[in-house]
Order: structure tokens, then sequence, then C-alpha cells
């Protein structure tokens, strides 16, 4: 059943809203994607705390183009769906390590708080390494110096221990 006037003039504004809101978001180009594929690729979704609309191509034109947005869903072939997110690297990430494999999902572009980022841009921050990594590795600097600071420390004690060893082991032997 076709949507009626009313129910477009929503559709466009909650879709702008909805990008314009999130700091994160990635749009999504697929062909024929079984029920399963969508429905796992919700859940995934879910998960990271990111949503996913399925919106028309001529509304979405039109919502971007309400919030000053110059992407041109019409430029790109298969349905178009959005990914938004709360977190900037989220939705990239479940969409990348999702559509591995998958030849009818190809990622088209995205938008970083508010400015436009290419497919290749969309890739490099999904490679980006987790929060909870990137907070280990900041353990680890920060904890680099201090391990020195003992061994360097410990450094003293150690071969005092090793020359007395080697004194006592000179008078057994003698």
């Amino acid at each position: 059943m076709p949507l009626t006037k009313q129910q477009k003039e929503t559709r466009v504004s909650e879709v702008g809203d909805a990008v314009q809101a999130s700091v994160g978001t990635v749009f999504l180009a697929y062909d024929a994607l079984n029920v399963a594929d969508v429905n796992e690729l919700r859940d995934a979704l879910f998960a990271a705390g990111c949503s996913m609309r399925v919106v028309p191509k001529r509304l979405l034109k039109i919502a971007l183009a309400d919030k000053k947005f110059g992407f041109d869903p019409m430029a790109h072939e298969g349905q178009m769906a959005i990914i938004t997110g709360s977190d900037p690297v989220s939705p990239a990430k479940v969409l990348f390590a999702f559509a591995k494999g998958k030849e009818n999902l190809r990622l088209v572009a995205g938008i970083l708080e508010g400015k436009e980022i290419t497919t290749q841009e969309v890739e490099s921050l999904a490679k980006l390494p987790s929060k909870e990594q990137l907070l280990g590795q900041l353990v680890g600097v920060l904890a680099g110096p201090m391990r020195g600071m003992v061994q360097v420390l410990s450094g003293v004690p150690r071969a005092t221990v090793y020359v007395l060893t080697a004194i006592k082991e000179q008078k057994e032997n003698a």
C-alpha cells in the first residue's frame, strides 16, 4: 500500500532528524537480502546500540537535502538503508564485519559528526580498534615508564646479590 503524503512528510522529517542527531551514520546499498540476513544484521546492530532504517531513495534524498547533506542516494544501485548510532565507530564496524563475503551489500558513504565521509573513510573507521582495546593500549603506555623504573631500581640489589653469590662460589671452590 502506498504511503500518503502525510506519511511521507513524517518519514522524511524522522529520517532527517535521526541522521542529524546521530554521531555516526552509514549508508548501505543492498540487493536481494533474505530475511535471515536482515534479522542477523538487525540483531548485531541492536547489540552495538545502532538502528537501521530502510527508506525509499527519493525520500532519503529529500530528507538529506533538507538537512543540508550533499549525499545523493539516487546515484547508487539497489535499495538504501541508513544505519545510525550514538557511537561514531559502531555502525561502521558492525556493517563492515557483516558485509565481508556478501557481494550484495555495499557500504556507500557515511556521515560522521555532521560531515560526509567516503566509503574508504567508513572502512578506515571500521578498522579502528575498539574503545576497550584503545583503553588497554593507553594503560600499557602509561604503565611502561613505571615498569622501567621498577626494573632500574631493582637492578642495584640484584647486582649486589650476584656479586655476593660469585664471592661465595669463589670461596667454596678455593
